[in-house]
């Protein structure tokens, strides 16, 4: 199969194309503005394309023969989002919009990077990144309605793990678990924002991928939760590192919970989380 991953230079994207690429020809599409060139696979059945998703139109994907679309390549941040506005709309509504038209078009089965985000105890609207995320949500969903597009949506819920470098580890914006490895590494105070009693479902990149790939094997116009049900305080996970903390104040969009909705995935998928947080903190820190 070929398959199209946009965003295949960030962490989540060239850990997809690890599983994917020695049974299908993968074809990345990045325009690199948070993924990095340093995580490319070197295989030969994966080339990288620098563009946005927003360009990608219906020569190139007949031209490339595409038969499924991942789609990952979306602004990924909350906090940042407030000043990026134009640029989370450009990505996470511009481009997107533009994929869901062409696997609609095309017949093309889509695999969305939906957010936790969503759940928010503070509703989908707290932050513009949550906002979009939230929206193009619904229109992957409407889309299946009002034009037979085929679909997975797979919510994620704070992704830690190995190789997990983009650009935003530069500007402070990586996930908890980096943040406090590098702090601890560095021999700085942990930073835990507001009272740190903001809860988390937290699943290593590994199960992300896992679950991906299983949803792609179902196309049921469905979503699908790869989180695991039990959540962890920020100041939990600080607590593992065993290292002093401070505590800095709150970001913007910084939401106390988002929760695992009831659900089937696990058994829908046959989809068990393996990794453990408790585990890797203490293999890593």
């Amino acid at each position: 199969m070929v398959i199209l991953v946009t965003g295949g230079a960030g962490y989540v994207g060239s850990t997809l194309i690890q599983n994917l690429c020695n049974n299908n020809q993968v074809i990345s599409i990045d325009n690199y503005s948070v993924g990095l060139k340093s995580n490319h696979v070197t295989h030969d059945n994966v080339s990288y394309i620098n563009m946005h998703s927003k360009n990608i139109n219906e020569e190139f994907i007949q031209k490339n023969n595409i038969e499924m679309i991942y789609h990952l390549g979306e602004y990924s941040r909350i906090a940042p989002s407030f000043n990026d506005i134009e640029t989370v709309f450009e990505s996470n509504i511009q481009g997107s919009f533009n994929i869901i038209k062409l696997c609609s078009k095309l017949n093309i089965p889509l695999i969305y990077s939906a957010s936790s985000t969503k759940f928010a105890t503070e509703g989908v609207s707290h932050s513009p990144y949550s906002y979009f995320k939230g929206f193009i949500v619904d229109l992957v969903k409407n889309y299946g309605k009002w034009y037979g597009l085929k679909y997975s949506i797979c919510y994620f819920y704070n992704v830690y793990g190995s190789n997990t470098a983009t650009a935003w580890n530069k500007q402070n914006y990586q996930n908890v678990i980096d943040v406090f490895r590098r702090q601890k590494k560095a021999g700085l105070p942990l930073s835990v924002t507001g009272d740190g009693k903001q809860k988390r479902s937290f699943t290593h990149v590994n199960d992300i991928v896992n679950g991906l790939i299983l949803s792609s094997k179902q196309l049921k116009n469905k979503e699908y939760y790869l989180g695991t049900e039990k959540q962890y305080t920020i100041i939990e996970i600080a607590e593992m590192f065993n290292h002093p903390i401070k505590f800095i104040e709150a970001r913007p969009g910084d939401r106390k919970s988002s929760g695992l909705p009831t659900n089937d995935t696990q058994k829908e998928l046959n989809w068990i989380p393996k990794h453990s947080v408790e585990a890797y903190i203490k293999e890593n820190s």
